[in-house]
């Protein structure tokens, strides 16, 4: 039997700490064919030259050197334009995917392509280990784990992230570190949005779901994602591009929600990720007078995120500590 060849993209900026890790862990996939694409952000550390190393070492590597730093945005797009595989499985520079990662998303995608007797852009995404700097552990789930009911798709899609609308099977992330699809599937949308060094996932995943695009998920955490501390990493940063996001979609939101209320929603948001809890309780009092419906809908909706968002606001704060 021929199988497809698989490209493993892996985009890093000084990680010469952790990539090895995780390009050993695209080496143990029990897959064949294989090819290991890695870009080297103009790194500022070691990082090049031990994957000239690795790739002298393994010949499913190949190695890409930018002579500035571009971005993830722009990485991820040089990934695609470069790949030579048909389908495409992104993996990040300090994580580890279990050996029959790929092997499993392919199945998925093509089980789930049979069942359909049209042809439609479809994206995989796994559930999540995700360790934190101070040792706690969470399962993260992503949309989709639910085998064929209820699939999120298209538009629907666009509304649960944008304007938070309730969405059966459509909760979780989806994170580029544990995504993989056809190889055309990334080009009906161009890729990435160059422009975003941060939330480009998110960005990618609106714009695939407004093309139509179906969201498979496996419950199986297949991914192992160590949340490391850098310099690219902040609340302010996070939010910044979160802020451009809504900005860059805002005819979709005013189309077919309230512009105005997402603006105040993601602000409360970034408050209560800084910790400015007083002020973020007058702002939420203030916006359910306002938009007394959105409010509680999108509050109620929210509590399951509760634990994750704390989670995160702590590493921010942390980040934060080291960093300065």
């Amino acid at each position: 039997m021929n199988l497809p060849l698989i490209t493993i993209g892996i985009a890093t900026y000084n990680s010469f700490e952790t990539v090895e890790r995780s390009i050993y862990s695209a080496l143990s996939q029990d897959w064949y064919p294989l090819e290991i694409l890695v870009v080297d952000d103009c790194s500022k550390d070691n990082t090049f030259n031990l994957l000239k190393k690795l790739e002298e070492k393994h010949k499913e590597i190949r190695v890409i050197h930018n002579s500035q730093n571009l971005g993830i945005g722009f990485v991820r797009n040089q990934i695609i334009c470069e790949a030579k595989g048909e389908f495409l499985a992104f993996f990040d520079d300090d994580d580890i995917s279990k050996n029959n990662r790929l092997k499993s998303q392919y199945q998925r995608i093509i089980n789930y392509e049979k069942k359909k007797k049209n042809f439609v852009p479809v994206i995989c995404h796994t559930n999540r280990k995700v360790i934190y700097p101070n040792g706690i552990i969470r399962i993260q789930s992503t949309m989709g784990t639910k085998l064929d009911s209820n699939i999120p798709k298209g538009i629907e899609v666009a509304k649960r992230i944008l304007l938070g609308k309730h969405l059966i099977n459509g909760y979780g992330s989806c994170p580029t570190c544990s995504q993989m699809a056809r190889l055309s599937t990334y080009k009906i949308v161009s890729g990435f949005d160059s422009k975003f060094r941060r939330g480009e996932d998110t960005d990618l995943i609106i714009r695939l779901a407004l093309n139509g695009t179906h969201f498979i998920g496996i419950q199986e955490a297949l991914v192992e994602q160590t949340m490391t501390i850098s310099s690219d990493k902040g609340v302010d940063i996070d939010f910044k591009y979160m802020f451009l996001l809504l900005k860059k979609h805002k005819t979709f939101i005013k189309k077919y929600g309230n512009y105005n209320f997402c603006f105040h929603w993601l602000n409360i948001k970034y408050l209560f990720s800084k910790r400015i809890y007083f002020r973020a309780i007058v702002k939420l009092i203030l916006l359910l007078i306002k938009y007394p419906i959105e409010t509680i809908k999108r509050f109620t909706l929210s509590l399951q995120n509760l634990q994750i968002n704390n989670d995160f606001a702590f590493f921010h704060k942390e980040s934060n500590k080291k960093i300065n």
